[in-house]
């Protein structure tokens, strides 16, 4: 059942090594009016919550042809420097841990006595292009995997589109809500059409900061469609955090 749990702590790792899908147009209702992408891009930035730590509990589902599993987990993110999660059975024993560092990759899961350490070349090997920490952190966050370019931008539909290629490997789009400068979606798409679409449902303010409540996932390669769901169930901001993670002896080494 937990091995479910590396399915979507993988995914978040090499969620980039799948790509994502082409560009949709997403309204933000009447009222938008095009801006200078300096504007825009000022606007998105002054809304997003400014933070050292952030923790509290997440939902994860994750969900395939032949698969589905809904998780909770307890997250712990330092930013730029650490993101650790736990899995606990009945919110109290935990059967599976994440720790994700700039440099690194670890996770381990009880019940088939399993772990995993690398780094982020697994998920470069896939793309051709670099992938890091960052990337994946700002894609939990709510912010762009990669820097936009403001002689990119388009307005559509009420959104503000932002569209531009990755070492003419990858196709990467964002789109920000035009009129509460949110980013709605996040898509890849890499040169044999493997495709990632990161939709954000909805976003909450705590302390008066902006932080993400609800995002989707939809990973896409060759015919395999894999789905993730998570929400922020709750967003603690700026505690002094510990990131306890120690693989157990005798656990077996898992290959990719």
């Amino acid at each position: 059942m937990y091995r479910n749990f590396i399915k979507i702590s993988l995914v978040f790792f090499i969620l980039l090594s799948l790509a994502g899908c082409k560009s949709s147009k997403t309204g933000a209702g009447a009222g938008a009016k095009e801006k200078s992408a300096r504007v825009v891009l000022k606007s998105f930035e002054n809304d997003l919550a400014d933070f050292k730590t952030v923790n509290g509990r997440m939902k994860a589902g994750y969900q395939s042809k032949d698969d589905s599993q809904s998780i909770n987990i307890t997250y712990r993110i330092e930013k730029d420097k650490a993101i650790w999660m736990s899995a606990k059975v009945m919110g109290l024993l935990p059967v599976a841990k994440v720790y994700i560092t700039p440099d690194r990759f670890q996770y381990y899961e009880k019940i088939n006595r399993t772990y995993f350490d690398g780094d982020f070349a697994m998920a470069e090997e896939y793309l051709g292009v670099e992938v890091n920490f960052e990337n994946l952190q700002n894609l939990l966050l709510g912010r762009p995997m990669y820097e936009l370019k403001k002689n990119q931008m388009l307005f559509d539909d009420n959104a503000y589109v932002f569209l531009q290629n990755i070492k003419s490997i990858l196709a990467y789009s964002a789109i920000i809500d035009g009129r509460q400068f949110e980013m709605k979606s996040q898509s890849l798409q890499n040169e044999n059409k493997e495709s990632l679409k990161v939709e954000y449902l909805g976003f909450q303010s705590v302390d008066k900061k902006k932080f993400p409540s609800k995002l989707k996932m939809t990973a896409k390669k060759d015919d395999e469609v894999v789905l993730i769901d998570i929400e922020y169930r709750s967003v603690i901001f700026d505690e002094d955090l510990s990131f306890p993670f120690s693989i157990p002896n005798n656990y077996e080494l898992l290959e990719f």
